[in-house]
């Protein structure tokens, strides 16, 4: 080291800042990295659980359809026009009716599901009745935890300056959020924009864009 010493003290100087900005520009450098590869497996580790989701909550709304026909012990016997009956009471549709024998659920199943026959319905329609109802809390709950989960998402991505910057930089949302519908996949701000458009009746839809909605109809065949 003796060329440091022989070195005139404004030299000395001049190089001690240097290793110092050198040293600096290192730990920046380490940090900056760091940070992004943080910031990229937190996006990577919220997309795949809101794919993961979306995908249990179409499993979860199958399996109520599927088990209510088991309810009743007549799984030969699926039809649209009952599954569409099923769905609407999942969305909330037979709300201000209740479930009771002379509802309008009870007289859209019956309707819809002529082979049972008015007796045979009557004699399970306590358990169908309590079936769908936990069935429709269950769906309700799934959906809401779906949509706080994209609350989340939505709210990492776009609070703090740097973090929104680099979340930008990085492509969120990446090809790697996917929203899987049978055999078509979303994937990306297309994905995103699938997954909020949670399970709603189109009545319900329209009364949103109206504002306006009409008093509850049974469904008549073939709907």
């Amino acid at each position: 080291m003796s060329w440091f010493a022989n070195l005139s003290r404004s030299g000395k100087i001049v190089l001690m800042v240097l290793a110092a900005v050198v040293i600096f520009g290192c730990c920046l450098l380490a940090g900056g990295y760091n940070y992004i590869n943080e910031t990229r497996n937190s996006g990577i580790a919220y997309e795949r659980q809101l794919t993961s989701q979306y995908l249990d909550n179409q499993n979860d709304l199958s399996a109520y359809v599927s088990g209510f026909y088991e309810q009743v012990g007549v799984a030969q016997a699926q039809s649209d026009v009952l599954d569409s009956v099923l769905l609407d009471a999942v969305k909330g549709r037979y709300d201000k009716g209740g479930f009771a024998a002379n509802s309008p659920m009870f007289a859209a199943i019956a309707e819809a599901y002529p082979e049972a026959g008015l007796a045979e319905l009557m004699a399970n329609w306590g358990k169908i009745q309590d079936y769908i109802s936990a069935g429709r809390e269950g769906y309700r709950a799934t959906q809401s935890k779906l949509l706080d989960q994209l609350r989340t998402y939505d709210t990492w991505r776009r609070t703090g300056i740097f973090r929104s910057t680099v979340v930008r930089m990085l492509g969120f949302p990446s090809n790697d959020l996917e929203a899987r519908v049978g055999e078509m996949v979303f994937t990306g701000e297309a994905a995103r924009n699938k997954m909020y458009q949670i399970v709603l009746t189109s009545e319900a839809i329209e009364a949103y864009e109206k504002g306006i909605m009409e008093p509850l109809q049974v469904p008549e065949r073939g709907q």
